[in-house]
């Protein structure tokens, strides 16, 4: 099951050069209805550009020493390890994981080196339980540049006066041209077309969408590709029914 956060919070949009490289109230991502002329899905097989910028993942942990009474949340985005990953959409769903409820503010953010304030920067609700949230740039009213890389992060804010101890994870993103025969591809085979074309922003948005109709193979698939185990193997145990939500 994926959660969509809903924007909450202040937003800050700043204009400038950028790098080269959940208003979280947890809601389940609609799925569309399958048809009988809808071919199955096809094997979802991540190859990653072959030339790909430098960059990747780094999941989240508090950068300093933390005194806290319950268990400190793991936080994954689900993004490919040791290089950027692709997208060609102006406004990409990005995605995460969590492994436990978190219960202090939470913030979204969209940054690039050349300019020294965020391109975005939002508190969003707090996930109130484990599992994939989706974080929808369109709602924030921003749209990425072609051939700039951006990074993008998740922090869990333990003490709003002592930010060096967030818990923060990272990934890259890079937006490059389309393929329109990518585009018009039937629904089940497009994860595993934008996975095998490098795209890996959009092969997981289109494996998110279908989920309910592959019982989250083709998402569960990326993740073990790309190292995020645990996130795959909760994830799978939630599609299978094994895990009360």
């Amino acid at each position: 099951m994926i959660k969509s956060l809903v924007k909450t919070g202040l937003l800050t949009i700043a204009t400038a050069a950028l790098w080269a490289a959940p208003a979280p109230s947890v809601a389940q991502t609609a799925a569309p209805a399958a048809t009988r002329e809808e071919e199955p899905p096809s094997e979802t097989a991540y190859k990653p550009p072959p030339r790909g910028a430098p960059g990747g993942r780094v999941g989240g942990a508090s950068r300093g020493t933390v005194k806290v009474t319950i268990p400190l949340p793991t936080i994954e985005l689900l993004a490919p390890d040791g290089h950027t990953g692709l997208t060609t959409s102006a406004t990409p769903t990005l995605y995460f994981f969590v492994s436990r409820p978190i219960i202090w503010p939470t913030q979204f953010t969209i940054s690039t080196p050349t300019q020294p304030n965020p391109i975005l920067e939002v508190n969003v609700p707090a996930p109130r339980e484990a599992g994939v949230y989706s974080l929808r740039t369109a709602d924030y009213h921003i749209r990425l540049e072609p051939g700039v890389l951006y990074i993008w992060s998740v922090s869990v804010i333990l003490n709003p006066k002592a930010r060096s101890r967030d818990v923060v994870a990272s990934a890259s993103l890079l937006r490059t041209a389309p393929d329109p025969a990518l585009e018009t591809a039937p629904p089940s085979r497009r994860a595993a077309l934008f996975a095998q074309a490098g795209l890996w922003y959009d092969a997981v948005a289109a494996a998110a969408e279908t989920a309910a109709l592959d019982h989250h193979v083709a998402l569960d698939a990326l993740m073990n590709e790309v190292g995020l185990v645990e996130p795959a193997r909760y994830d799978r145990q939630v599609a299978s029914g094994n895990r009360s939500r």
